[in-house]
């Protein structure tokens, strides 16, 4: 027996004249399909994620990072033909909590009646999957959102410990890893096994619209952590003009005095000075720089700058003594020793 799927009303649908022009201007596709009106910057933020295939986004907290990401793997999903999106987290209850709840959002506030239209019905797959009021497949290991045209936005359960072993049968186009400075401080998942995830089929790999996309979302960090080399292979990319490659950084204070949807400024409605202020107080000011205003900076805590630490360092190398900057270098360190001892005993 044949399923019968409902057809899209024609208020609701998005017409061929209507696909063109989101696809050119994601701003306008995001007012008309989710019902919303962005910031001046978030604009910037969402055309740089449209158009650019690399993207780190290391603004500071309570920039609105998480409505665009939200917006950005969604439309794709929608106007891009054979797309496959990811979203990954260190945290599967913090991905819950913070970007899957947009699907409740739009869905059950009756505010986006285009974008509800182009969602898809769930098939219950597995033993413990349930289809959630939000119109999505709430899984124990992945939340998965199906579109009508086929295509699905995907949430899996991180295993950064086993350096995401579990995303290793995962295909996608488009991937945003957030928190990408806290995975690479506490494993190689990135490098092992999120990277090489975005290589599904694309229409032309090489264009800035239908190539595969990735974005690292998270506050900016101190020279001296473990992401900050990632970070300085994007800035050199963006430094020789490569037009794949961008770095953004906005914060809590380019909320404007524009008019958002409530009639209120963005700036009254998003800038929370009490909680930003609660943050501050409990940063230091290298701290702060970064996960205030998304500055990748020197940190001035400790006995020595960063500047004397990488003299140091260079020195020692030249010397062929090999420097030991943080715990996990030093115990691998160890074992490595330790195994070496065992085999020549």
């Amino acid at each position: 027996m044949d399923i019968l799927i409902p057809s899209v009303p024609p208020p609701l649908r998005i017409t061929h004249q209507m696909w063109e022009d989101f696809l050119c201007d994601p701003v306008l596709a995001c007012e008309v399909i989710f019902g919303i009106r962005l910031d001046a910057f978030q604009k910037c933020r969402l055309r740089y994620y449209w158009w650019v295939q690399n993207v780190i986004d290391s603004s500071g907290v309570g920039s609105g990072k998480t409505v665009v990401d939200f917006i950005f793997l969604c439309l794709r999903c929608i106007l891009i033909p054979k797309q496959q999106a990811a979203v990954f987290y260190p945290s599967f209850g913090t991905g819950k909590n913070s970007f899957w709840e947009y699907f409740g959002s739009f869905v059950l506030s009756g505010r986006a009646p285009i974008f509800v239209a182009q969602l898809g019905n769930p098939v219950k797959l597995e033993a413990g999957d349930e289809v959630a009021g939000d119109g999505t497949l709430h899984g124990s290991d992945c939340y998965t959102a199906f579109f009508r045209n086929g295509n699905k936005l995907k949430m899996p359960a991180p295993s950064i410990a086993l350096d995401s072993v579990r995303a290793a049968s995962l295909t996608v186009n488009t991937l945003i890893i957030e928190e990408w400075c806290q995975i690479d401080a506490a494993s190689d998942a990135i490098d092992k096994q999120l990277i090489d995830r975005a290589r599904g089929n694309s229409y032309n790999q090489f264009s800035p619209l239908w190539g595969n996309h990735i974005v690292y979302s998270a506050h900016a960090q101190t020279m001296m952590h473990p992401a900050a080399a990632r970070f300085k292979h994007h800035q050199r990319q963006v430094a020789m003009g490569n037009p794949q490659f961008a770095n953004l950084s906005y914060s809590y204070k380019d909320f404007s005095d524009l008019k958002c949807h409530t009639g209120k400024s963005f700036k009254e409605e998003f800038r929370i000075e009490s909680t930003i202020d609660n943050k501050r107080n409990v940063c230091s000011k290298s701290d702060w720089r970064g996960q205030g205003f998304g500055i990748w900076g020197t940190s001035g805590e400790g006995w020595f700058t960063e500047d004397a630490l990488s003299a140091a360092v260079t020195r020692g190398k030249a010397y062929g003594i090999l420097p030991v900057l943080s715990r996990r270098q030093f115990e691998e360190l160890e074992q490595t020793q330790s195994t070496e001892v065992q085999t020549s005993v």
